[in-house]
């Protein structure tokens, strides 16, 4: 081979190189992005949102950029960064397992929205929080076997992960609710609330009795869980934790325990003054963290 066609050979794995490089460091910067920019409404094509494969080619342009300019330090950052994660490793803290776990679930969500919805805290009471409060009976014997008996029917096998399990076994929980759940109006001369006992025989009634069986029951086994009052709705919003929980929760909702349901859905959630995530467990959804109803929030009842 010529010594110009070594060279062209050369220039070739250089810049097939530093593209692999640009493409891998990519995802987790624009994942990181999109969870700070805001969230344009733009269509979908081929289960991919417009927004996000934009912001995705532009941090790939970027990177090439600084990688053909700034060669010799956009690679000794580069290995500054593995040898960070090498000596990590070797103290059991954050290893190149993790690195390959985020890595996996941040290429899972790739394709699908997860929404933060206006940011709503703990508003005035509401007329009948109280009388909610008192329905939510989670530590009467029946509702505390109800709940075990929901929180392992479905998911058995991803419950074994002890750092999902509560996740898990919350969804489970809801599953079984929602399956079968039937709406009964209340008595048409006043409102009725429902004790979570007498709905766990019943599994029907109207939104509020949906949203104390739920609450109870998955507090009982564990989770949190507070109810949201609207103008004319009251549901159930399950803590995941922070934006890692959120995220972890997104890819357990999406690709393992709701496929079917939710493998291409957006999930939206609700932030509360630390940061923490909420999703929506209402009886109206096939999924956790589906679309919430449109109502204006008057107030927030934690458990």
């Amino acid at each position: 081979m010529s010594g110009e066609g070594e060279e062209r050979v050369s220039t070739l794995l250089g810049t097939a190189v530093q593209f692999l490089v640009a493409l891998v460091a990519a995802l987790p910067i624009s994942v990181l992005l999109w969870s700070r920019l805001p969230q344009p409404i733009l269509p979908t094509v081929a289960g991919i949102s417009l927004d996000r494969l934009v912001v995705f080619l532009l941090v790939l342009a970027l990177l090439l950029f600084i990688l053909r300019k700034w060669t010799l330090l956009a690679y000794g950052l580069l290995v500054a960064g593995l040898g960070w994660i090498t000596v990590m490793d070797f103290r059991g803290d954050y290893g190149f397992g993790d690195l390959y776990k985020d890595y996996g679930l941040m290429l899972a969500n790739i394709s699908q929205r997860t929404e933060a919805l206006p940011e709503v805290n703990d508003l005035k009471p509401f007329k009948g929080a109280e009388e909610l409060r008192k329905a939510m009976d989670y530590k009467d014997p029946e509702v505390r076997s109800f709940a075990v008996r929901a929180a392992t029917t479905w998911f058995t096998e991803a419950a074994e992960n002890e750092a999902d399990r509560k996740l898990v076994q919350a969804f489970s929980v809801f599953k079984v609710i929602n399956n079968a759940w039937v709406y009964v109006s209340d008595p048409a001369d006043g409102e009725y609330f429902a004790t979570a006992k007498e709905s766990v025989p019943l599994l029907a009634g109207d939104c509020d009795d949906h949203a104390v069986l739920m609450a109870s029951a998955i507090t009982a086994i564990g989770g949190k869980v507070r109810l949201v009052r609207t103008t004319g709705h009251i549901y159930p919003e399950l803590y995941v934790g922070d934006a890692k929980g959120m995220q972890r929760a997104a890819y357990l909702i999406r690709n393992v325990l709701f496929p079917d349901e939710a493998r291409h859905a957006d999930l939206y959630y609700h932030t509360d003054a630390e940061g923490g995530r909420w999703i929506n467990l209402d009886y109206t959804r096939h999924y956790p963290g589906g679309p919430v109803m449109s109502e204006k929030i008057i107030g927030i009842l934690r458990v």
